[in-house]
This record gives C-alpha cells, sequence and structure tokens, in this order.
C-alpha cells in the first residue's frame, strides 16, 4: 500500500490505539511508548505490504506489541495464542509482524484459489498444498504434464490479477431474491413438487442471477457473493434436473421466472376480472337454465346443486377438450424432460412487496391447480385454493395417485373392498357414509350426452367472449413476451403457456370462482364439505354402478 494510505489509516485507528495501551497499562509513559511503537509498526507494514482485513490486521499488530511489552517486562519468552486468533507466533526465523503479514496474504490467497475454474483448482491445491509433484498430479487427473504446467502458469497469474483488484459488489450479496410460487405445467417426477429442486436462497439466487443472460461460476459467484465452490455444487444439481443448461463454460436458466411489477399486474387484473366475470357467470346462468344437473349422469352427494356447481363448472371452463382453439405449439415441443422422470414447465415468481400483496389479495397464495390424473377408464380432476382444505400436496400426482385411482373405480362398480381400503378412501374425502352404506363424497361425471352437450355450451360461451375481447388479450400476450426476463432460448415455453390462457388457466380459475361468489352464484360450502369441493371423478364409460 502507498504510504499515504499507511498514514492514513494510523490516523484513523490512533485515538482508539492510545485507549486500548490505557486500559492495559498503568505507567503513562509506558502507554505513550507503546502506542507510538504500534502505530509505528502498522505504518511500517502498509508502506511495504498489501492487507487483507484492516481492522484485524491492526488490533492483532497492537496485541502482538503489547505482549512484547510484557515480554520484556517479564524477561521471558514463550508461545502466544491471541485472544480467538488461530494464528501463533512460532519460531521460524521470522519476525511475529511478518508471520502475521504473511498470514493475512495467505488468507486472501485462500478466497481468490475459490474463484479458480475446477481444473486449475485441484491442480494448485494437490502443487502447493498436497506437495504432489507435476508429473504425478498429471497422472492422477489423467492429463499431460504440460497441461498440469499450463494450468499452474494460468492460475499464478489469476491469483496475482485478483489479488490486486477488490471484487465487485452486487445487490445480490446483500438483497438476494426470494421465491414466492414456484409451479409447474405437466408432471412432476420423483421428486414431487418444483420446490424442491430449488433447496436453498442460493440455488434459487443462482438461477435468478442468470435468468436473462449466460454466465460463468466465476461471474455467477461474483454477483451472488460467495464462494464459487458452492456455486459449483449447486450448478452441477440444477443442471442434472435440467433448470439450467450450459454452453461451453457459461449457465444460462431453463425456467420461466417472473418479477411482478405494479404495471404488469394491473394489466393482469383489468383483463382477467373482465373477461372471467363475463365467461363464468354466463355458463352458470346457461347450466341452470338448461337444468343439465337433473341428468343421471351427473352425480353429487345429497343432490347439493351448489356443491354440484363449485366443482363442474370449474372442470368445464379448465378442460381443454371443452375448447376449439388451435394449440400451435405442442406440450412435447416446449417441456423439459428431467432426470426425475417429470416432463413439464417450471414457473417461479420473485417475491416483492407489489406481488405479495396481489398475492393476498386474489388468494392466488393459498391456490393450486387445475390438476388432473387418470387413465383410459378414469379421471381424478380437482383445484384448491382458500375455500377449501388442502389436499395437493408435495407428491401429488403420477404414481403415486395410481392406488386412488384403482380403488376409486373398483368402488364405482360396487366391488367389496377391504377395511384398510375403505379407511383409505376415507381419510382422503372421496366417500363418506350415508344411511349405513358408503358413497361419493365427492362429484362424479359420467361420459353421455349431457357431458358433450356441457362441452359444447362451455366452448360456444368461451369462444364468443375471448372473440370479443381478441385484441386485449392478443395485447397482454405481446406484452409478456417483450418482458426483458424472458430470454430467446424460453420464448417457446412462455408461447406454449399463453396458448392456454382462460383455457386451463390458474388466474383464470381464481377471477371466475371471484365473480361467481361476489355475484351470490355459488355460496360457500358447509365446513364438512371443504374436503372435497372442486374435486370430481370423471369415468369415460357409462358401465359404472352407480353408488
Amino acid at each position: 500500500m502507498k504510504r499515504e494510505y499507511a498514514e492514513q489509516i494510523v490516523n484513523q485507528y490512533i485515538n482508539r490505539i492510545y485507549s486500548f495501551v490505557k486500559q492495559r497499562i498503568s505507567n503513562e509513559q509506558d502507554v505513550l511508548d507503546v502506542a507510538q511503537e504500534i502505530c509505528l509498526n502498522i505504518y511500517r507494514a502498509l508502506s511495504v505490504k498489501q492487507v487483507h482485513s484492516i481492522d484485524g490486521f491492526v488490533w492483532t499488530v497492537a496485541r502482538h506489541t503489547l505482549i512484547n511489552y510484557y515480554r520484556g517486562k517479564q524477561k521471558s519468552y514463550f508461545n502466544v495464542s491471541i485472544d480467538n486468533d488461530a494464528m501463533e507466533f512460532k519460531d521460524t526465523g521470522k519476525t511475529p509482524l511478518e508471520q502475521m503479514i504473511e498470514k493475512e496474504n495467505y488468507e486472501k490467497i485462500r478466497n481468490e484459489i475459490a474463484y479458480l475454474s475446477k481444473m486449475q483448482r485441484k491442480i494448485l491445491i494437490m502443487y502447493y498444498y498436497e506437495e504432489k509433484k507435476q508429473a504425478e498430479i498429471a497422472k492422477i487427473l489423467g492429463i499431460p504434464l504440460g497441461t498440469v504446467k499450463w494450468h499452474l502458469n494460468a492460475a499464478k497469474g489469476e491469483l496475482k490479477k485478483g489479488m490486486e483488484k477488490m471484487r465487485e459488489i452486487k445487490d445480490l450479496k446483500f438483497n438476494p431474491v426470494e421465491f414466492s410460487i414456484v409451479g409447474l405445467s405437466g408432471g412432476i417426477g420423483e421428486m414431487g413438487a418444483p420446490i424442491k429442486f430449488f433447496r436453498s436462497a442460493l440455488s434459487q439466487n443462482i438461477v435468478y442471477s442468470i435468468c436473462r443472460k449466460s454466465r460463468t461460476i466465476e461471474q455467477i459467484a461474483d454477483l451472488l457473493g460467495v464462494s464459487p465452490v458452492y456455486v459449483e455444487s449447486e450448478l452441477d444439481f440444477l443442471e442434472e434436473y435440467s433448470l439450467v443448461v450450459k454452453h461451453k463454460n457459461k449457465y444460462i436458466a431453463n425456467i420461466l421466472i417472473d418479477e411482478p411489477t405494479e404495471e404488469m399486474l394491473e394489466r393482469q387484473k383489468h383483463l382477467y376480472e373482465t373477461v372471467s366475470s363475463l365467461i363464468a357467470n354466463e355458463l352458470y346462468d346457461s347450466i341452470m337454465e338448461g337444468k343439465y344437473l337433473e341428468s343421471d349422469e351427473i352425480y353429487g352427494p345429497d343432490n347439493d346443486k351448489n356443491f354440484i356447481l363449485w366443482s363442474l363448472i370449474f372442470y368445464l371452463l379448465a378442460w381443454a377438450e371443452s375448447d376449439s382453439f388451435e394449440e400451435k405449439i405442442a406440450f412435447e415441443e416446449a417441456a423439459t424432460i428431467r432426470a426425475d422422470g417429470g416432463k413439464n414447465i417450471i414457473n417461479c415468481t420473485i417475491k416483492n412487496r407489489v406481488g405479495d400483496e396481489y398475492l393476498k389479495m386474489t388468494k392466488m397464495d393459498r391456490f393450486c391447480g387445475p390438476c388432473w390424473n387418470g387413465d383410459n377408464e378414469i379421471m381424478l380432476w380437482l383445484i384448491d385454493g382458500d375455500w377449501t382444505e388442502k389436499r395437493v400436496g408435495q407428491h401429488y400426482g403420477g404414481a403415486n395417485i395410481i392406488r386412488d385411482l384403482n380403488l376409486l373405480k373398483r368402488f364405482a362398480k360396487g366391488e367389496k373392498l377391504s377395511v384398510e381400503d375403505y379407511t383409505f378412501l376415507l381419510e382422503k374425502h372421496y366417500i363418506k357414509k350415508s344411511a349405513g352404506d358408503f358413497v361419493f363424497a365427492i362429484v362424479v361425471l359420467k361420459d353421455g350426452k349431457t357431458k358433450q352437450q356441457l362441452f359444447e355450451l362451455t366452448k360456444q360461451i368461451k369462444n364468443r367472449v375471448l372473440t370479443q375481447v381478441e385484441n386485449q388479450i392478443d395485447t397482454y400476450k405481446k406484452n409478456i413476451l417483450a418482458s426483458e426476463t424472458l430470454p430467446e432460448h424460453l420464448r417457446i415455453q412462455q408461447e406454449y403457456c399463453n396458448q392456454y390462457m382462460f383455457h386451463s388457466d390458474g388466474w383464470f380459475m381464481l377471477y371466475a370462482k371471484d365473480a361467481l361468489v361476489n355475484s351470490g352464484r355459488l355460496k360457500p360450502v358447509e365446513k364438512e364439505q371443504r374436503y372435497s369441493v372442486t374435486e370430481m371423478v370423471i369415468f369415460k364409460n357409462s358401465d359404472m354402478d352407480e353408488q
């Protein structure tokens, strides 16, 4: 460091140094002498040496100089450990001050090593720390000797550059992001819900740091203010499950990330309130006027029409089979196949004030769906929200729902089940006991004329309304695609999701629910019904026994 800087540091600490010595020595002349000696040692060292931590260095010099004072008084010499510092001054042929400066630089070098590439780091550690010969390192790593020498020279160069500059401070070091919602389109794998992939705040911030621009491990580490070693291990995991993709030595996120703004949310609120209200209210009125609920193809416990409509109306709004829109992008084109067997598009929302307020206002923070699982005989469909008792868990769907489907089919056919099976269906609130018999506790819809009529009715209403507001919807979609947080390689994922606006769209379900409840069309269900509401089982053939 320059002498001017050394003098500045001494002047900055001189009063505190005097107070430090004053508390430990009673003789005023000795206080002045020791304080002066401390300042002189600091000035000499900082004039010629670079120190990593100034504050720690100053007080270590102060303590060491004070120890020398005590040694002179006691006429004895001994090794000493200063407070909780791990540094011990030993007889190495160097003065304690030189040892201390060497340790400071060692600590800084150790920090800088973390920013080297994996190969350079391995070679440097083997060579300098494990004291292996270059030929031995080449044999262990299976690389040519010349490559080892090249990496050693490159690593030395990188260390020198790192020692000469301060690392840039970025917002993510002090203001990390957090995901408020992690959702998906498609099927889960063995890992379960997509939040499982983001096992720490570090993984969330790594993905966010590369959501717009590809970066190297070192660049990501700089942005986050952490060691590249930790970034590297998290990236290995994220890359394994295709949450990030790597090109050469740079990584970029492979998930959709939304960062809410007041302008964006206001546009969404206006569009969804208008369209959802028009479609949902007209569909409800048309179902009631058409007396569809009198059909024997629709079953609801206790023939409760309000309870039936809570499930039926949202199923019709969400089920794509009832629509006639053209799917320009197939799911297979946009979805990612993950290492755990899942095939999906993952979407995360960044937590912030405007987003939090919006989630609470819409109750999206308590929403999940639409979800459907089934085979060629049966379909189990549901959505969860603030009007239900939660049923969708971390591992809902896929292989985890096979037992449910098989037991529902057997129950519908009138088969005798075991006590354990009945208990399972009761605990899941699929069935209940009524007049001594077990009956369905959820809505049942069978294939037939009524189902097709309802699909056609829904399609007509949606097409008419969506045609009326087509320009507004197109403008909204274009704004989403123009977002700065959407890199080009994820455009196809966003375009796929845009296709399903006002179809199998969670926001559509929520705003439709608000419209129906606020208009008085749907009434809150009874407490015991909250475990089964907005859940349906759909049988794809009509040979099921009525329960």
